[in-house]
């Protein structure tokens, strides 16, 4: 028990000494600022290139933002918590997959919206059912290396404020947008008349498939129409509502769509397009080619904030923005992720695997091997015959009968209530004829003196000492004076 004691002691101080070493060897690493080369666009983030501050303003206006960590198939199965809009702010940490664009696809034309941020979008995700081919143009004449992006005078240097196009929904309120230097422009081309005559039939599994159609091509500016819309300094009349979608049903395609209507512009300045939707089914996809204008930086200049909320206005539903492809998925550990970047997480694993290694030295030995310990087989008479038959070969017979007369004598004097040092053998040898009256005291009184005689160097022989040993064994037996066996333990 001692020796498990110290053990346990010895490593209990090897843990406090592991911790020590770990807290006093830990250097915290420095907060790196953000960057536009290496941007973090979560909705946690509160540096210059996050989106705290957009996600905030929502949620303090009334909106309900959500940070959605799940995969986008979760979004087909959400019920009544799936939201009406789905905000992806790049550049995300985490690449979508083929069925990750398709689920999110189908969600949008089931009548969802998705709301792309970002200057570098997947192409895979600027998809519309009219016939038109959206792409992107970054600004490659601009270099991002050595750009504060808190710095607004770095970000939007040289760069002019973009005005509305036409007034709609998402510029209600606008004057002007700040974009930054690095805002990418939007390019839209009508498609080939072989594909505008392909008819493409869906899948189950896939989102709804058009029939397209030509449509005219977008522009800047608005086309004159008959009657000009009445405007005034506080209210904007929404444009008219867009030619409806048809739906057809062929043999072999789930939903087949005629679509007439275009992507609609809705923000640019001098050089870019920065702002336009465009629809998917029956939902709509809207793209903003610069995260500047939400980002933590930029969102305070002009009528960013305004122009950010707009976008995602979902009539009171939920907004969800994708933290899940910004690395905080709900498949990932939290507990590690809470404490990454501290001593926890090594003094954590050291522990463990200090434990790994008493748990393995407990079943093992690392030393020769021990012979078994063999059993004592020694019994408690086996001194008291090893000491008879070494008297018995010297021929020790008044050490026997000594022995044998002394325990005798001490036992009597004890029953019949003499003292045994004081009492004579004569009177000894009257007390015990009293009890045994069949018994002669004299010839009682001649055993005992024949016995101290022989344990005083008389000479004997074998056959006297038994006959003796055998006499007061007998008056043993008269007086009941039975031997008690001791308990084996």
């Amino acid at each position: 028990m001692k020796q498990r004691f110290i053990i346990l002691i010895g490593i209990i101080a090897l843990i406090i000494a592991l911790i020590g070493l770990n807290a006093a060897s830990f250097v915290q690493k420095e907060k790196q600022p953000d960057t536009e080369f290496n941007p973090n666009r979560s909705s946690y983030n509160t540096g210059a290139t996050g989106t705290r501050a957009f996600y905030d303003l929502l949620a303090e206006t009334g909106r309900k933002p959500v940070r959605w960590q799940e995969s986008p198939s979760a979004l087909l199965t959400a019920g009544k918590n799936a939201p009406q809009v789905f905000v992806v702010i790049g550049d995300i940490r985490v690449d979508f997959d083929e069925t990750e664009i398709k689920q999110l696809l189908r969600w949008v034309s089931e009548g969802g919206k998705l709301v792309i941020i970002d200057r570098f979008p997947n192409p895979e995700l600027l998809k519309t059912t009219t016939s038109w081919k959206i792409t992107t143009v970054p600004d490659v004449t601009q270099m991002m290396f050595g750009v504060d992006p808190s710095d607004n005078a770095q970000m939007t240097d040289k760069i002019s404020a973009a005005k509305p196009v036409q007034p709609t929904v998402f510029t209600t309120n606008i004057n002007a947008v700040q974009p930054s230097r690095f805002a990418s422009s939007l390019k839209f081309e009508p498609e080939s008349e072989k594909e505008k005559a392909k008819i493409i039939l869906s899948d189950k599994n896939d989102a709804p498939v058009i029939r397209k159609t030509p449509s005219p091509v977008p522009t800047l500016t608005p086309k004159p129409t008959e009657k000009p819309l009445k405007t005034d300094k506080n209210k904007i009349y929404p444009m008219p509502s867009p030619t409806p979608v048809t739906m057809l049903k062929q043999d072999k395609a789930d939903k087949v769509y005629f679509e007439d209507d275009a992507p609609v512009v809705h923000l640019s300045n001098d050089k870019k397009i920065l702002l336009a939707d465009f629809p998917y089914g029956s939902g709509k996809i809207v793209f903003l080619t610069d995260p500047y204008i939400v980002s933590n930086a930029g969102i305070g200049l002009v009528d960013n904030a305004q122009i950010a909320i707009n976008i995602v206005s979902a009539d009171g539903g939920i907004i969800a923005f994708d933290e899940y492809h910004q690395g905080y998925g709900s498949a990932s550990n939290q507990l590690l992720a809470y404490f990454a970047g501290t001593p926890v997480v090594p003094i954590f694993l050291q522990c463990v695997a200090l434990i790994g290694v008493i748990m393995f030295s407990q079943s093992r030995r690392f030393a020769r091997p021990v012979p078994e310990a063999e059993p004592n087989r020694l019994s408690k008479l086996e001194y008291v015959s090893a000491m008879a038959e070494l008297q018995q070969r010297i021929k020790g017979y008044d050490l026997a009968i000594e022995n044998i007369y002394n325990d005798f004598r001490r036992r009597v004097s004890r029953l019949v209530g003499v003292d045994n040092f004081t009492a004579t053998d004569t009177q000894i040898a009257q007390l015990l004829s009293e009890r045994l009256p069949s018994e002669n005291a004299a010839e009682i009184e001649n055993v005992m003196l024949k016995c101290k005689a022989i344990a005083q160097g008389e000479p004997t022989n074998k056959k006297e000492v038994l006959n003796l040993t055998r006499r007061l064994r007998e008056l043993e037996e008269k007086l009941g004076l039975q031997r008690r066996k001791s308990k084996q333990k």
